[in-house]
């Protein structure tokens, strides 16, 4: 009987914790999202860019996902076609309501642009677009925990 308790003790907690954490880690959207190639000097060259941006905007928020990374070469392509756009070079950065490949003097102002009406006037999140297609991972637990419990407390 003790150990069901404590068993049910953790399971209860695990769920408080979850079900206070996932709200604020969903809330910490980034503001832009860098695809780059290691060794790429048009990539070098964004992240400066980008480091002079955080100076003076100290909320922004940017993810930096190397092109080998499990998984990136699936999220690149999901917003590239969520924004479409085809990244043709790298970097590849998403900001705003911007997509940009490459790097050169118009992009360097546009991605300074999209940049500023964010950190300005707020903006979606690039992953907040294709979040609502995303899997349920949030139900999926709620539906295993559930049958953890239920199961526990048959025993």
């Amino acid at each position: 009987m003790l150990r069901m308790r404590t068993s049910l003790h953790v399971i209860l907690t695990l769920i408080g914790v979850f079900w206070l954490v996932a709200p604020v880690l969903a809330e910490d959207l980034p503001d832009a999202v860098v695809f780059y190639r290691h060794g790429c000097n048009d990539c070098r060259h964004v992240d400066e860019l980008l480091d002079e941006m955080q100076a003076v905007y100290s909320d922004l928020v940017i993810v930096h996902i190397e092109e080998t990374e499990p998984g990136a070469a699936d999220l690149m392509w999901t917003l590239a076609a969520e924004y479409g756009i085809f990244p043709s070079a790298f970097p590849v950065v998403f900001a705003g309501d911007v997509a940009l490949t490459g790097i050169g003097r118009e992009k360097d102002l546009q991605l300074r642009s999209a940049i500023r009406a964010c950190m300005l006037s707020g903006c979606e999140s690039p992953l907040a677009r294709i979040q609502e297609t995303a899997f349920p991972w949030m139900a999926v637990a709620s539906i295993v925990v559930a049958l953890l419990v239920v199961a526990i407390l048959l025993l």
